[in-house]
């Protein structure tokens, strides 16, 4: 039998009811959810995050040169 640990998420807001500090995080072995205690929604967290798209041209990086202060 596994153990399901609960922690409490402070300042987290449900998805749906938007109640604050009222959402629970269990862990069983490798998996984790979430749930609030407010309206029962519950919600698995994702097994594969995708990598944010690197752009084909990266974006430049210009140098500026300052002209010595005329006295």
């Amino acid at each position: 039998m596994m153990t399901i640990k609960r922690r409490f998420i402070a300042g987290a807001k449900c998805p749906r009811c938007q109640a604050q500090d009222r959402v629970v995080m269990l862990t069983s072995g490798d998996n984790e959810w979430i749930e609030c205690i407010e309206c029962d929604y519950s919600e698995n967290r994702p097994t594969h995050v995708e990598e944010p798209e690197v752009p084909a041209i990266p974006d430049e990086i210009g140098v500026i040169h300052f002209k010595p202060r005329q006295k």
